[in-house]
């Protein structure tokens, strides 16, 4: 949507075009920075102009009380700065950088909306220049440029793949970029995908974009690469901020972390579990806990099955049981349900249509298997305290203790895509494979 007429007539009068550094004058205050063209804002009112702050900030101000005058200097919109190539100091441990999509993946041009991901050791240095001082980056690779909400199983195959080999060439470690409102389905797949993992996998993602004075994608990939060469772990771990500031970041095991803000920094959680580190920019790493599996010598294997027929479904107050039904009828082989409090659904509401018992006994019957989590996030289920519990649980759903629902979900696929028979898939949704499932809840594991 471009300017309007009336703002067009004003800035060709003055000989201003977008990339142009102008000064906006009002009565009040003055504002400098470059015009951006109106054709990429969508919304809005056409009268206002859409400057770029030099702190990287975009602003839109009406003129009709003020002036507008053009200065020296201005930007060629839709180029990107030429990156020249730098030397590597090969001596460093060697990782791997796989770089996937979302907002970490790419160097984003606010003047014209243009985007351009992250793929070579160049472009990695000229945002994060302090990554030549930690890693040799062996290998960067951009294997999709998706939103993470448009991830499935295929490209979480995909990228078990690509770390294995990384790994099996010697790598220290693997950094993963990705997109954050998915990445905790991720960090749950590869960590049951990649079994013997003998290296520290290191997801890390950014909520806020790179011309922001606020992005955290810097420490976070800093501190990613520090946990990469550094961390005694051989595990699959989430690498965000610990805090709204710049302080230090938390290595959270993947089957155990949860975002649970849209847009702060620190929007990854530990959800019943403790962080299995705090990581410093400086390259300071303190253990936190000692459950976990440290580095080996021997490479890990890919177990990449996955059953696709595989749902996540939440019950609330008046849900009808249509939605398992419909499931059923579509041939799904396994459903989660996240249930109220310790793991419960309508069971016998007044009107009798609303009971998701028959739906559940009939699904049962025809080889579906169903696992109860809790909508609460933090605590566990248990079918013995509550009669309607017992009812699904005597159906034969399994209570999968205090793993997260999306664990859960992406846990009942990857066991599904074995082929295995439902008994035994029942008595593995309740083996902890990569640290899902605790014994006991304890009060420290609630961090919020």
């Amino acid at each position: 949507m471009p300017y309007s007429e009336k703002i067009e007539k004003i800035l060709s009068e003055k000989g201003i075009k977008p990339g142009d550094r102008i000064l906006l004058k009002r009565r009040d205050f003055s504002i400098e920075g470059i015009l951006l063209p109106r054709e990429e804002v969508d919304f809005g009112d056409c009268d206002i102009l859409v400057i770029k702050l030099d702190n990287g900030y975009n602003v839109g101000f009406k003129i009709d009380d003020g002036e507008i005058l053009k200065l020296e200097g201005s930007v060629e919109l839709g180029k990107f700065k030429t990156l020249e190539k730098v030397e590597q100091d090969e001596s460093l441990p060697p990782v791997s950088i796989f770089s996937t999509g979302g907002t970490i993946s790419a160097r984003i041009d606010y003047y014209t909306g243009g985007v351009s991901m992250l793929f070579t050791p160049e472009e990695i240095f000229y945002n994060v220049p302090e990554a030549l001082k930690i890693a040799y980056l062996r290998r960067v690779e951009r294997l999709f440029g998706l939103a993470s909400e448009d991830m499935t199983h295929r490209e979480w195959s995909t990228m078990a793949r690509k770390i294995a080999e990384s790994l099996s060439q010697g790598d220290a470690g693997v950094l993963l970029l990705h997109g954050t409102d998915t990445m905790h389905y991720t960090s749950a797949a590869l960590s049951f995908m990649l079994r013997g993992l003998n290296a520290p996998v290191v997801l890390v993602g950014s909520q806020r974009s790179s011309d922001r004075g606020s992005r955290d994608s810097d420490m976070n990939i800093i501190c990613g690469l520090h946990a990469a060469t550094k961390a005694n772990l051989g595990e699959v771990v989430v690498c965000m901020h610990a805090e709204s500031g710049d302080t230090f970041n938390y290595l959270i095991r993947g089957t155990r972390v949860r975002k649970m803000h849209s847009t702060r920094r620190d929007a990854f959680k530990p959800i019943n579990s403790l962080p299995l580190a705090k990581v410093w920019p400086d390259g300071r790493i303190e253990m936190i806990t000692d459950g976990f599996r440290p580095r080996s010598k021997d490479p890990p294997n890919v177990d990449d099955a996955f059953e696709p027929k595989t749902a996540l479904v939440k019950a609330y107050p008046g849900s009808s049981p249509e939605i398992v039904d419909f499931l059923i009828d579509k041939g799904y082989r396994g459903i989660v349900i996240e249930g109220t409090g310790m793991g419960h659904v309508p069971t016998e509401p007044l009107d009798k249509n609303l009971s998701w018992v028959r739906s559940i006994k009939r699904g049962v019957e025809e080889g579906v298997i169903f696992a109860m989590t809790t909508q609460c996030v933090f605590g566990r289920v248990n079918p013995y305290v509550y009669r309607n519990a017992r009812i699904m649980a005597k159906l034969g759903v399994v209570y999968c203790e205090d793993m997260l629902s999306e664990v859960a979900y992406v846990k009942l696929g990857w066991l599904l895509g074995h082929g295995f028979d439902n008994d035994t898939v029942k008595k593995l949704m309740l083996h902890s494979f990569a640290g899902e499932i605790s014994e006991r809840s304890l009060y420290s594991t609630y961090t919020l």
